[in-house]
């Protein structure tokens, strides 16, 4: 992971910097006494994070509902998100302590646009990883903001007064998003550096890098993919109900009366060695393993170190700090672990990238709201039980999906033979895109056309609209000189020579 981060450079450092600016603003404003004294004066029925929650439901099921309109309409909403999350904060922050609203009011309200803008944010972090790093690189990010989030927060804690802390939480949404144009731009550099061939998919305006996952297209690996995305959501919406950040004002991250990790430098390095090799051994080693065996070591790791949580739970002479690590860790670990997920589908799915992200984080979301209000007073053996079900379902409905597939053909040839035919269209759709000029979506939906692709399919990998589709397919006729795609498909397989007569057809 740490050869993924250096061949990054510094579209990683921006993003796992930008990725730990994003929990800390999440982590301060649920837990820190800045917040959590505000929070007591509401007097709101229901912990507030379930409203926090709601903004991340609602724009999570936007998503995925409508990824392409989303995708178009990126560029010119995320400063208005930005500056809206930053508005949300300050409402939730000064609610308690002004009488021009109803404070009640106004928190939910400023609680609503915070999760709107927190789940935009992270979401473009996470897609800009996803599709232009490898999956080592991206979770190396994921990682390195969760060891430092609890330093910075515990020093936001300690360094600030009550008043201090409000101002610099406000502030973060707009850090966030200066945080993502930074590892954007960097990523793009990254990306022409590289030369990358003309016709791949673009993020953000950044060229995609090829996909290194095996697609999944048969019916058994998207069913045995997204039974796997639910229970990786569910299971961290049942963790984080168990954990410190589970209720917001449910006392102090770093409380004054009770020591944590942040106050134990051998403790906070055991967390961060402990994590890194979690995030070696269960998410990086297993890469190669079948899809539906992948992640069964992660699961097995967090149910056992959250059963380790428990006893040492109900132990009344246990150490304090020794279990706000070990909570911090399980909890830690489910974060990295549905993260890792999502990655992995973006990058083998043809799905649209705003679908899954939404869709997972729709069910995450979902979940955390529904133990919020009705199972967050449940025992927590019972909780245990409801995590280890959880597993245990989740392995059966893969391995039944699995046993459903096709067995695979003894001989593979005619699978390598179409992976070259393949790889060699692609090349020379892009000696085609460069000679002729075409611009990089041309470039994308030349290859599309010259797979024989139909327009509607185009569409939907690409997610764009009909006209636009329709106005890229006519621009590539024009610049090719033909008019058709039998024409267009003579000059890339090289039977009509596409500069023999001194540049394209204009007739």
């Amino acid at each position: 992971m740490l050869a993924s981060l250096k061949d990054a450079g510094l579209c990683a450092v921006f993003a796992a910097i930008g990725l730990t600016v994003n929990l800390t603003w999440c982590t301060v404003a649920g837990h820190t006494p800045g917040f959590t004294d505000a929070l007591a004066s509401l007097g709101i029925p229901v912990n507030p994070r379930a409203f926090f929650l709601a903004g991340i439901l609602a724009m999570s099921l936007m998503f995925a509902a409508f990824p392409q309109k989303m995708r178009e309409k990126d560029a010119s909403l995320w400063p208005v998100v930005a500056l809206s999350a930053c508005i949300g904060t300050a409402c939730f922050a000064i609610a308690s302590s002004q009488d021009a609203f109803p404070p009640a009011v106004l928190a939910i309200g400023g609680l609503l646009l915070f999760g709107i803008g927190y789940f935009w944010l992270t979401a473009r972090f996470v897609l800009l990883l996803a599709r232009t790093q490898s999956f080592g690189c991206s979770i190396a990010c994921l990682i390195a903001s969760l060891i430092v989030e609890p330093v910075l927060v515990s020093g936001i804690e300690h360094a600030l007064d009550a008043n201090a802390q409000l101002s610099v939480v406000v502030v973060l949404p707009l850090l966030s998003a200066a945080l993502f144009q930074c590892a954007r731009h960097a990523a793009l550099k990254q990306r022409a550096c590289e030369k990358c061939e003309k016709g791949r998919r673009t993020v953000f305006g950044v060229p995609s890098r090829p996909r290194t996952a095996a697609k999944l297209s048969e019916k058994g690996d998207l069913r045995g993919a997204f039974i796997l995305m639910t229970a990786a959501s569910l299971l961290l919406a049942t963790v984080r109900s168990l954990s410190f950040v589970g209720l917001w004002g449910e006392g102090h991250l770093d409380g004054f009366d009770q020591p944590s990790m942040t106050s134990h430098a051998g403790l906070w390095l055991a967390y961060s060695a402990a994590l890194a090799v979690f995030a070696y051994l269960a998410l990086g080693r297993t890469s190669r393993w079948a899809l539906h065996l992948r992640f069964q070591p992660s699961f097995l790791v967090i149910i056992l170190t959250l059963s380790v949580s428990m006893i040492l739970a109900g132990d009344a002479g246990g150490d304090p700090a020794l279990l706000d690590t070990l909570m911090r860790l399980n909890d830690s670990f489910s974060h990295s672990m549905f993260w890792a997920v999502v990655v992995i589908l973006l990058d083998a799915s043809a799905i649209p990238s705003y679908r899954i992200i939404g869709g997972a984080t729709a069910l995450y979301a979902a979940g955390s709201i529904a133990w919020v209000l009705f199972l967050g007073n449940t025992d927590a053996v019972e909780n245990l039980i409801v995590i280890i079900a959880i597993y245990a379902l989740t392995i059966a409905s893969m391995r039944f999906s699995w046993s459903k597939r096709e067995p695979a053909p003894k001989n593979d040839s005619k699978t390598d033979a179409a992976t070259v035919v393949t790889d060699a269209l692609e090349k020379r759709c892009a000696e085609v895109a460069e000679a002729y000029k075409l611009s990089p979506r041309e470039s994308e939906v030349l290859v599309l056309l010259a797979q024989g692709r139909t327009r509607t399919y185009i569409q939907e990998e690409l997610v764009l609209a009909e006209n636009t589709v329709k106005s890229h397919v006519a621009h590539i006729y024009t610049k090719l000189g033909v008019r058709d795609r039998q024409d267009m498909i003579d000059i890339v397989l090289g039977l009509v020579d596409p500069k023999s007569d001194g540049g394209p057809k204009t007739d």
